[in-house]
């Protein structure tokens, strides 16, 4: 639905975690201007799914974003442009592709920031039986989208998918929740598949211990409203088999670290991530 749709309900502007005005960014899409505050828009996509119309107000924020050039911007294009990641990398992550029909792709934050979920999920997936290879991957183009630099983040998905094609991949199985968003919504080559709805497809909460620790989950913007909410459920049914799970009030409020928010406004991301820490603290998970 076009932004030329907007009724100025001001729906969009009761959700949004940043508090910026959504309904002033989508005028001056209009006329080709922008505001400085659009660079505060976290894409959590909150407005987008509350909006009567259906506009895709967060792609008009992120095509406005291209106009715009900040210092967060900036790293994250010297970044790519240095290293082929959206992160400085600690070291390489070392993998050896294969010929395979199935492909894990782990992502940038995964692969140089936390790779112990690489690991924990290449553990299951071998538990499941499941054949697979690594890639020798590089930026998926999420990052390069959320800026507004599209056709740069067409060139690096580009490069996967290149290499995807040449190990005879038919399934990539996903970690990161902007990683799951983008190779679902930029190419329809292969299918994608994001590895908490392939645990449930396999059941894998029947085999699971409990224990008494409490626990709950911060649902990931990009997996819940762009990819699915039925991927939370299939989150949710695995950790209540590990954990005495208790929700959080608002699970789906973002936690203010998405659409390059961190890197362009630290005191922003910090107080939107304080809001979510002193629930934590009142749940005592």
């Amino acid at each position: 639905m076009s932004v030329e749709q907007c009724i100025k309900c001001g729906i969009c502007e009761m959700v949004c975690p940043s508090e910026i005005s959504a309904l002033r960014a989508i005028d001056l899409d209009r006329v080709g201007s922008h505001a400085g505050e659009v660079v505060n828009c976290t894409t959590c996509n909150r407005c987008v799914a509350s909006c009567p119309m259906g506009i895709g107000i967060t792609k008009a924020i992120e095509r406005m974003r291209d106009r715009v050039s900040t210092p967060g911007y900036r790293e994250t294009l010297d970044n790519i442009a240095a290293y082929g990641a959206s992160v400085v990398p600690a070291r390489p992550p070392g993998v050896a592709a294969k010929r395979c029909t199935v492909a894990y792709f782990a992502g940038c934050l995964t692969n140089h920031r936390l790779p112990d979920i690489a690991a924990a999920v290449g553990y299951t997936l071998d538990y499941l039986g499941i054949r697979f290879t690594r890639l020798p991957e590089v930026c998926c183009g999420s990052p390069l989208n959320r800026i507004g630099r599209f056709d740069l983040g067409k060139v690096m998905l580009e490069k996967n998918l290149s290499v995807l094609r040449s190990l005879g991949v038919e399934t990539v199985v996903t970690s990161c929740p902007g990683c799951t968003s983008t190779l679902l919504e930029y190419q329809d080559e292969f299918d994608v598949l994001h590895y908490l709805d392939l645990y449930d497809r396999y059941g894998l909460w029947r085999e699971l211990e409990r224990t008494d620790k409490k626990a709950t989950m911060q649902y990931p913007c990009h997996l819940y409203r762009n990819v699915s909410p039925y991927t939370m459920v299939a989150a949710e049914r695995l950790l209540s088999a590990l954990r005495d799970y208790a929700r959080l009030p608002e699970p789906d409020r973002c936690c203010g670290a998405g659409g390059g928010v961190r890197r362009n406004d630290v005191d922003l991301a910090r107080r939107l991530r304080a809001r979510r820490f002193v629930e934590l603290e009142a749940l005592g998970a």
